[in-house]
């Protein structure tokens, strides 16, 4: 016996004793990605790349973001310099990235050296570390350098973001 199955716009002619069954399987591993799928370009995963330590953390400059955690092995973490002027008597420094399900980052803050010195992991599309501030437990910072990290709340999340490091002025 031959019965004629449609899917869709496709026609089928099976030699079944039975009906006609057809499975799809939309679970995400089986899902094909595209550049269109994903949080990010691929100009953003590689932006001042290698920056996977402190010690290979480039200098921020002005203007500088657009970049991204990436899917990567090992996981992708992000690190950037920047000096505090001898002036300052504050430091704000603060990530933004899209809110969702597989995109939460983080924040750390380090001196030079390679102490951490406060973080930020909370469940917004931001994460903010303030110095001085008892809420983060960060000091005033000396006159330096220092790094910040971003890196993904859980391993498998993956999101482009923005940074700023504003300093506080008399």
């Amino acid at each position: 016996m031959v019965r004629e199955c449609l899917f869709g716009l496709t026609s089928v002619a099976l030699a079944a004793l039975g009906g006609c069954s057809f499975v799809l399987d939309f679970s995400d591993e089986n899902i094909p990605k595209d550049a269109y799928d994903l949080p990010y370009t691929p100009e953003q995963c590689t932006y001042y790349e290698p920056n996977d330590s402190v010690a290979a953390a480039p200098a921020i400059i002005d203007g500088m973001t657009n970049a991204a955690i990436c899917l990567a092995d090992p996981v992708d973490h992000d690190f950037y310099k920047f000096t505090v002027p001898a002036d300052a008597t504050g430091v704000v420094v603060t990530i933004t990235f899209a809110e969702s399900a597989t995109g939460d980052l983080d924040l750390k803050l380090y001196d030079a050296a390679g102490s951490l010195l406060a973080q930020s992991r909370g469940v917004t599309a931001s994460e903010t570390i303030t110095c001085p501030s008892v809420e983060s437990g960060c000091a005033t910072l000396a006159p330096g350098d220092y790094v910040f990290e971003v890196y993904p709340a859980l391993d498998v999340n993956k999101n482009a973001y923005d940074f700023g490091v504003t300093f506080a002025m008399p």
